[in-house]
């Protein structure tokens, strides 16, 4: 018997990716003027929660939030040199190809990382910590020593779609100030 053409097309799931977005650490710190996602701290107690879903408005230039994100950094601030940017595509592409997955698109800038992760699962900080715990690692070991690389925490966009994909690539790609890039699992240096 033939099945209706609604079952199999209703089995048909469209494409999927996350675009995982993270800081170098102390270096976009909450509050910042360029904007940001993280919770905003109110001056009498509390906090504002982060708003990062599709669509939300960043947040810009919030002063408390910042003097008392800086007041509470414990390490020197990190930007990253070509030759480390380098580095960290190399960690990400052999990370994604242990797990199965593809960097898409790539861009690493001096104070933050852009991947576009394909064949992945549905879940943002999962895929996040796979890429920036094993990046951390061998940054470490590169430059001889252990330090706080990354910012704690990133942004974790769902990409459902090719229209999706396809507009996130776009723009990593276009990334200003990119030290080393990643297409489809090849780095490459602008």
């Amino acid at each position: 018997m033939a099945r209706p053409w609604y079952d199999t097309h209703l089995l048909v799931e469209k494409p999927f990716g996350l675009l995982i977005t993270w800081t170098c650490y102390g270096t976009w710190l909450p509050g910042d003027a360029r904007g940001y996602v993280s919770d905003t701290l109110l001056r009498h107690a509390g906090r504002d929660a982060r708003q990062n879903g599709p669509g939300s408005p960043y947040r810009a230039d919030e002063a408390y939030t910042r003097d008392r994100a800086r007041g509470r950094q414990r390490h020197a601030s990190v930007l990253l040199t070509r030759s480390q940017a380098r580095c960290v595509a190399e960690s990400l592409i052999e990370a994604s190809r242990a797990r199965g997955r593809r960097v898409h698109r790539g861009a690493l800038m001096a104070n933050h990382v852009h991947a576009v992760i394909l064949d992945c699962p549905d879940d943002g900080p999962g895929v996040r910590r796979a890429l920036k715990g094993p990046s951390q690692a061998v940054l470490s070991r590169q430059e001889g020593g252990s330090r706080r690389w990354w910012t704690r925490g990133g942004s974790n966009r769902y990409l459902r779609g090719e229209e999706a994909i396809l507009d996130a690539a776009e723009y990593v790609a276009r990334q200003q100030g990119m030290l080393a890039g990643i297409d489809e699992m090849r780095v490459f240096l602008p």
